[in-house]
């Protein structure tokens, strides 16, 4: 009930009607919450999912992941504080559910569905519902950056990209690794996989975080860095932990390389991971929040 009244009252305060959002056949059992700035607003920030099943909090509601990593910050609500921080900074936040993904499990017949098409049409419409009158930013953590990218951005003031992935997943994977004796098994395993592309069924899940198709599609995009040379004047803040393990810090360090004509900041967070919090308080949004609120109020003077 929530978050119906929720969409209602979204659809009351942006002057924009969530009734096609609702209808969706595929979309239909999504969740989207609007959370007001405690001030003045600001403007409004898209909080764009990682690569994994989180729900609107940002935590895996798979029980075995939860119980496995109590403390980590992918069972933590990490989304959840991200928006309470930014809304007591003056902005307004949105979040949303995937396909599948539910408060407290997450149903892997409907999760094996979110594809690249299925993912972008979802963030597409959710984009196109927030109002341009106001500053209007987006916010991708870790894989989904890849999608960040994929959205019509021309109506954009602004994007922060945290842990993110600026060339392709399987490259971030072989950077994961510790030895040539790991790349090796790696590049072996990944040339596998690959090779399966049009025989295996698309819905079949890879992992716990995606589906083969979902795989394939954001494996056959370009390069990611090369979709911002579309937005050379668009303001851009990366964000990397320099403790990060998921995502090699190298990955920050292409943006600016390859796109040096870019409106681009990159800060490294001394002591941060990956999703920019420290082991000692790893669910504390605080900085994050702090650090992208005096991006934004700086680019804007």
């Amino acid at each position: 009930m929530k978050t119906i009244i929720t969409l209602v009252l979204w659809g009351l305060i942006m002057g924009c009607s969530t009734q096609d959002f609702r209808n969706n056949s595929i979309y239909k059992n999504t969740e989207l919450i609007f959370d007001k700035a405690t001030t003045k607003s600001k403007g409004t920030i898209l909080l764009i999912h990682g690569t994994a099943p989180q729900n609107l909090d940002g935590q895996i509601p798979i029980p075995e992941i939860t119980k496995a990593m109590p403390n980590h910050y992918l069972t933590l609500p990490t989304y959840k504080n991200l928006s309470r921080e930014l809304n007591e900074l003056g902005w307004d936040t949105v979040r949303y559910t995937r396909l599948g993904v539910y408060h407290t499990k997450v149903n892997i017949d409907e999760y094996s569905k979110t594809d690249l098409n299925n993912i972008m049409g979802q963030l597409k419409e959710i984009w196109s519902m927030i109002p341009n009158n106001k500053p209007k930013i987006a916010f991708a953590w870790s894989g989904g950056s890849v999608h960040l990218l994929q959205l019509p951005l021309q109506d954009a003031d602004g994007i922060v990209i945290l842990g993110g992935i600026a060339t392709k997943r399987t490259e971030v994977y072989e950077l994961s690794t510790k030895n040539e004796k790991e790349l090796s098994g790696l590049k072996e395993y990944l040339s596998n996989i690959l090779s399966q592309e049009g025989k295996i069924e698309r819905t079949k899940m890879l992992s716990k975080d995606m589906s083969y198709g979902r795989f394939y599609d954001e494996n056959n995009l370009k390069d990611n860095w090369t979709y911002l040379k579309n937005y050379q004047k668009l303001p851009t803040l990366i964000l990397h932990g320099e403790n990060d393990e998921d995502v090699h810090i190298s990955q920050a360090k292409v943006w600016k390389d390859k796109l040096p004509d870019n409106k681009i900041t990159t800060i490294f967070g001394k002591n941060r991971n990956h999703i920019y919090s420290t082991s000692k308080s790893p669910q504390n949004m605080r900085k994050l929040a702090k650090t992208m609120n005096n991006w934004l109020l700086e680019y804007e003077k």
